[in-house]
């Protein structure tokens, strides 16, 4: 009964995607159809596939965002149909799998002690680490698209109806919850929270970034990321759908029909901003902030200024998902399962990989070496940069950025 549930709930979703294919057509400019692939592409560096592993039913034809996360050398994973998996990193071999007899609807989170993960059915389950069985099980208001966000003592989670809330880790008793208005049309998911021991951050469907406090849950700053604009609903649809993302004391977001702002962690003022829309997280790496657009462009920024370093756009209208840098590179997959790999320095393409025909499950997952990409078929690939590759970075900047690389994380320190 569940799955027929979350079927109808995404032939929901897939009717206003319609609605606007339909409306779209019907004005004066055309639909925009995906850029096709050179056929004729070669490789310049070489992505050795390492292991390929089934861990499921993937998301069944849902397009959920079920991420895998990654802790200790271990990659845990979940379907739509609730098998959890715990998978090594480096042979790919299955260490223990669980049923837990449950639609999911969003990927999991992970601290010291458990997994957390969020049931199609409303509710948040943690998990032990160590064999998947339930510690505890706590309702939400409504479903959660986007994975928990956990830091030790809380674990956050943002729902579909424009709710954030704040439960404990150990007993799982909600202890805040904020209420946000929802629009009455939106993108289809909901951003992942940005926490730290005192803080969370997150963004909402109206165009909001929101801190809140911990302790008892009320807002300390508040940025808008995109406007309203135009006459019809559909004019008028603004987003932030991706993680805020954190590098010091500097916060990047982006908004679909919006902008890329660089805020102070603080207090919220702007220190640039960027006309660019995309409802996708962001990635840094080598003083860049790199962006993938609505249109299906990649965009290399300066971190610092905002000023545009470079553009790619040879990939219009396939979709793209979140970037990723590794190693030098930065790439993204595409709507039919494509991985493209760009260089950081120019946005050259340098190679092309397809992992899988049913496309990319939620985030690319880096760890020193390898790549790690969770097909919407339910395997998981692990990739191994197979080539030695000049260092792009200048003399000067070497140490500094690997400095960056080591203290970047998702975690949004106070």
């Amino acid at each position: 009964m569940a799955l027929e549930k979350i079927h109808r709930w995404c032939k929901k979703v897939a009717f206003l995607g319609l609605l606007s294919c339909l409306l779209a057509a019907c004005s004066s400019s055309p639909v925009n159809q995906p850029a096709e692939l050179d056929i004729d592409f070669k490789d310049q560096i070489n992505f050795k596939r390492i292991w390929k592993k089934s861990v499921g039913e993937g998301d069944q034809e849902l397009k959920l965002q079920l991420s895998p996360i990654l802790r200790d050398d271990k990659i845990y994973s979940v379907d739509t149909e609730g098998l959890l998996s715990a998978i090594d990193r480096l042979s790919g071999k299955t260490l223990w799998s669980h049923e837990l007899d449950e639609t999911i609807s969003s990927g999991l989170a992970v601290d010291r002690d458990s997994l957390y993960v969020v049931t199609f059915s409303g509710y948040l389950v943690s998990l032990q680490l160590e064999n998947g069985q339930e510690n505890w099980r706590s309702p939400l208001s409504s479903e959660a698209t986007a994975p928990p966000a956990v830091n030790g003592e809380l674990v956050i989670v943002q729902t579909i109806d424009g709710k954030v809330a704040a439960f404990g880790a150990q007993d799982g008793k909600q202890r805040w919850r904020h209420d946000s208005v929802v629009p009455i049309l939106s993108l289809r998911g909901t951003a992942k929270p940005l926490v730290s021991r005192k803080y969370t951050v997150t963004s909402f469907a109206n165009g909001e970034l929101l801190t809140l406090r911990n302790d008892i849950g009320l807002p300390l700053w508040k940025a808008t990321l995109a406007l309203p604009k135009g006459r019809t609903e559909l004019e008028r649809l603004v987003d932030s759908d991706g993680q805020p993302l954190l590098d010091g004391d500097t916060l990047y977001a982006a908004a679909y029909q919006g902008k890329i702002f660089a805020l102070s962690a603080l207090d919220g003022q702007e220190i640039w901003s960027k006309e660019i829309s995309s409802f996708n997280k962001l990635a840094l790496g080598f003083g860049k902030l790199f962006v993938t657009t609505d249109k299906g462009e990649i965009i290399a920024l300066d971190k610092q200024s905002g000023k545009e370093l470079w553009r790619n756009e040879e990939f219009l209208y396939r979709r793209l998902g979140s970037p990723v840098v590794f190693d030098q590179f930065v790439m993204a997959a595409d709507f039919e399962g494509y991985i493209h790999v760009l260089s950081v320095l120019d946005g050259k393409v340098l190679a092309r990989k397809y992992p899988d025909s049913d496309g990319v499950m939620g985030e690319m997952i880096v760890k020193g070496d390898r790549l790690y990409v969770y097909a919407r078929s339910g395997d998981i690939v692990s990739y191994q940069l197979n080539s030695k590759v000049k260092d792009l970075r200048p003399l000067g900047s070497r140490f500094r950025n690997r400095r960056l690389f080591e203290e970047s994380s998702n975690e949004y320190r106070d």
